[in-house]
């Protein structure tokens, strides 16, 4: 069983790697894009956390579409594990001028590192961060975000789905868990989650994500 700093370190010495394999060659930034404009998750006023945000894919997507529909208010915060990848994520910041981003290195099983006002969150969204957690803590992780949602939260959770690429793929290669969507919905009403739901997500990905979408 990989430990976190087994995954941090892997991180660190592979965070440029992602960021060029995984969102710019092989589209998953663009994927994400195209999910999220079909969607109507964003509205302005909004407090939205990206948990596990790696070098930043979903904020950067989402404060892009915001900024496009000129919408305001919005408050993005996000915290990874791996602070090389929130190197690469605070460069696109710093080019961007964005000033209604906050991020910070952190765990998603010890959550009360996050700053006090990092709470009540309307949405908040992870994306392939639970296959890298011990099978035996991703309920732990979910109690903790569902802790930061506001009361008319949604969490949004994007994950590697168990097939033949995303076996060998994940596993031997980035070391991660990979999931049946009948597995995670069941750990999703464990976890006290009402509303939960399987989303489209139509892509080259298609059949290696899955998409959930849960409320309080």
């Amino acid at each position: 069983m990989k430990t976190h700093n087994q995954t941090q370190k892997l991180y660190t010495q592979r965070a440029s790697l992602y960021e060029r394999l995984f969102v710019d060659f092989l589209g998953w930034g663009k994927a994400l894009d195209a999910f999220f404009r079909r969607s109507n998750y964003l509205r302005p006023n909004a407090k939205i956390l990206d948990a596990g945000c790696g070098t930043g894919i979903i904020t950067r997507v989402l404060y892009q579409l915001s900024s496009e529909k000129g919408y305001e208010g919005i408050q993005f915060h996000a915290f990874d594990l791996t602070q090389n990848m929130l190197d690469i994520f605070q460069q696109w910041i710093v080019g961007q001028g964005a000033t209604n981003i906050e991020y910070q290195q952190a765990d998603v099983l010890a959550l009360e590192t996050l700053p006090a006002h990092w709470t009540g969150y309307d949405l908040i969204v992870s994306s392939t961060m639970l296959e890298y957690l011990p099978e035996n803590r991703v309920h732990d992780a979910l109690r903790n975000l569902k802790q930061l949602l506001g009361d008319d939260g949604l969490l949004l959770v994007f994950l590697t789905r168990r097939n033949f690429l995303t076996r060998w793929l994940g596993k031997r290669w980035w070391k991660t868990n990979v999931f049946e969507a009948d597995q995670i919905q069941t750990i999703f009403r464990e976890m006290g989650f009402s509303r939960i739901e399987r989303k489209n997500f139509t892509s080259m990905w298609s059949n290696s994500i899955l998409v959930i979408e849960a409320r309080k």
